[in-house]
């Protein structure tokens, strides 16, 4: 009754570039109406389920959460962020704590009104020590007057996590390969 009265929750205006992080929109975006990725322990994939599969693979492993009532936990090596400049709008940030590079795939779920949206940013790298600005807004309706519902609740995703060497490290390893070539040739030669 309350559902027919009000309206559904519809994607709306919802676009990749709802959501952006370092400057650059999100490579993909899903909508679910129903869908809460906040839900469970460990979060709820279900409202993207299949649809970022032709970015990576593997399964999604629940990063963080973030509410009205609890912020971020923030007790793995990526740290992030959360600001509201208005019910439907705001600003985010994810930090690399380490001091390793990573590239992983990361989902920014958030849940507005009786909807969710997960933004992709694929093979996004973060460097050791860097902090990426981003912006966030809601775009889709809710109710029969097709008004943008105000934020609920945010959880961050990942899967594909992967350290990437510095340039240094290449040398080093280089180096490496030369000596035990050196002594291989050395040993054949004696």
């Amino acid at each position: 009754m309350a559902a027919s009265a009000w309206g559904a929750t519809t994607p709306g205006n919802i676009s990749a570039d709802d959501v952006t992080l370092g400057g650059f929109d999100s490579d993909a975006y899903v909508f679910a109406d129903g869908w809460n990725p906040h839900a469970g322990p460990n979060g709820d994939t279900s409202g993207f389920g299949t649809a970022f599969d032709s970015y990576g693979s593997g399964p999604w492993s629940l990063l963080d959460k973030y509410d009205m009532s609890a912020a971020f936990n923030n007790t793995g090596v990526l740290k992030f962020g959360f600001a509201m400049s208005s019910g439907t709008a705001g600003t985010w940030s994810v930090h690399n704590s380490g001091a390793a590079n990573m590239v992983l795939d990361l989902v920014f779920a958030m849940h507005a009104g009786d909807g969710g949206a997960g933004f992709l940013f694929d093979n996004q790298a973060i460097n050791g020590g860097q902090t990426l600005n981003g912006t966030w807004r809601i775009e889709w309706f809710t109710g029969n007057n097709n008004a943008n519902p105000d934020f609920s609740n945010l959880s961050m995703f990942a899967r594909d996590i992967a350290a990437v060497p510095e340039p240094g490290e290449y040398a080093m390893l280089m180096a490496g390969c030369g000596v035990l070539a050196w002594l291989a040739r050395r040993r054949r030669a004696q």
